[in-house]
């Protein structure tokens, strides 16, 4: 049984992998300031409330993008397991191609998604990842890392506009009845929903004219669910893909 854990600047994700099958996801929320015992009992509560018992988990794997958290979730795993996790790192086994270095500066989440994504497909692919950032990773048909894209996520989005204007409010992020708005809330939900509904597309056919053949578009992230529907432009959905990328590379590392 593998437990993956992927800290990201909104949301910490984790799910168990078990013989050939996920059998739980969660989601928590990211939080610098609290301490490793206050994760700890989060993580304790939602496994055993679920049937997990932490002496049953084979290996542990953790991806953080969130420095200041990153020792309190290592803390959490070594006290769950009784081992230390995992950590991803650009040095580990990852299945890509071995003659093409991982960009130095790809961050781990990214490095999860280029994993996960090449392994379920073994073609060109496009990981489109709705996070606290978007971002873009492009992956041959060989397994080479070609290159990413980011932008700012629609909640950082949303979030700027609220805080830098005065009379605009916070909105939930769905799509408006209609893209001719009328209200101010519909307003802003047009233009940011829509909004991005562009920018995704721009950008994954600008990649695409970049690689080698027509990519495999795939949606992942806490929001892939929600946005998918909108833009009607993605091949698959996938809001765990990194959790699953995270734990091929566990798979490929038993000995590390």
């Amino acid at each position: 049984m593998i437990l993956t854990v992927d800290v990201g600047n909104t949301n910490i994700a984790f799910g168990i992998w078990e013989e050939d099958r996920w059998v739980n996801h969660w989601r928590l929320k990211t939080d610098p300031e609290t301490t490793s015992d206050e994760y700890l009992v989060l993580f304790h509560s939602l496994l055993t409330a679920s049937g997990h018992r932490p002496e049953r988990y084979g290996r542990i794997v953790v991806s953080s993008v969130v420095p200041a958290l990153t020792p309190a979730i290592v803390a959490v795993a070594e006290r769950l397991s009784g081992q230390p996790p995992l950590i991803v790192r650009h040095d580990l086994e990852t299945g890509l191609n071995p003659d093409t270095p991982v960009p130095a500066e790809l961050g781990s989440d990214l490095l999860a998604n280029a994993v996960a994504v090449w392994h379920r497909y073994h073609r060109s692919a496009i990981a489109v990842d709705f996070g606290t950032a978007l971002t873009f990773t492009a992956v041959s048909g060989d397994g080479t890392i070609l290159g990413v894209s980011i932008a700012p996520g629609l909640r950082s989005a949303l979030a700027a506009l609220s805080s830098n204007t005065a009379q605009l409010p916070g909105v939930d992020l769905v799509p408006p009845p209609h893209a001719l708005a009328r209200t101010t809330v519909h307003s802003i939900q047009s233009g940011v929903v829509y909004g991005y509904v562009g920018l995704v597309k721009e950008v994954t056919d600008r990649m695409a004219r970049e690689m080698d053949e027509q990519p495999l578009i795939v949606a992942t992230g806490g929001l892939a669910e929600t946005f998918a529907p909108v833009a009607n432009y993605f091949d698959a959905v996938d809001q765990w893909l990194t959790l699953d990328g995270l734990r091929r590379i566990a798979e490929l590392n038993r000995d590390r």
